[in-house]
């Protein structure tokens, strides 16, 4: 409890400035999302969703460098459209130079953040198709891993705060994540909306994604 606490605080604290940090913009390359507090979480939970999965993707810092700023700009489009934000921030993201980043891992960073609702990946979509096999693969995996961060926090308010990985029930045939719950929080839509979006981590990891939370 105590340690939920103490995430909870930590949690709460950012998401109270409501404004980019400098740092923030140079790493967005000036772009604006806006929500900044839920860019922050949904980034949070990527990172921890990443180490929780990493016996199955088995990437290393660059991949993650990648999932980190596709998650904090992955509803940069947002400030064009609503409706269709996700292919405004593929758009936006594929346009603007990004500090520490190549062109190509650029258009990598903007396809992650396409797929983070909506349509899967496919040949099909030009911007996919226009990656090579590995990058396929890895911006597959990434994008499976935002859409279910992104679901974490659909009510933008930091409900969950916390994942790791159940070792135990963590089998070829399944992969249980545990959720660290801010105390007396209603998780029901994020829970819902994760177990929709898990579509893309089911094809990709050939395993059944199962969710716990701590205080069940």
């Amino acid at each position: 409890m105590r340690m939920i606490m103490q995430d909870s605080v930590e949690i709460l604290s950012w998401m109270r400035h409501d404004q980019p940090t400098a740092d923030e913009l140079r790493l967005s390359g000036g772009l604006q999302v806006e929500d900044w507090p839920h860019a922050r979480q949904v980034m949070h939970l990527s990172i921890q969703l990443f180490e929780a999965t990493r016996p199955l993707h088995k990437y290393g810092k660059r991949a993650l460098s990648l999932l980190e700023r596709a998650a904090l700009l992955h509803n940069t489009g947002m400030m064009v459209e609503a409706r269709r934000h996700h292919k405004h921030s593929y758009r936006l993201i594929n346009a603007t130079p990004l500090p520490d980043f190549s062109e190509k891992q650029r258009h990598e960073i903007a396809c992650i953040a396409r797929y983070h609702r909506r349509a899967l990946p496919s040949a099909e979509h030009e911007e996919y198709a226009a990656l090579s096999a590995s990058s396929r693969k890895r911006v597959s995996a990434l994008a499976a891993l935002l859409r279910i961060a992104d679901a974490f926090d659909y009510n933008h308010d930091g409900r969950i705060l916390g994942v790791a990985a159940d070792p135990a029930h963590c089998t070829d045939k399944h992969w249980t994540i545990t959720l660290r719950v801010r105390p007396l929080a209603d998780i029901d839509e994020e829970l819902e909306h994760a177990q929709e979006k898990a579509d893309l981590f089911e094809r990709v990891f050939d395993r059944k994604l199962h969710f716990v939370t701590l205080n069940d």
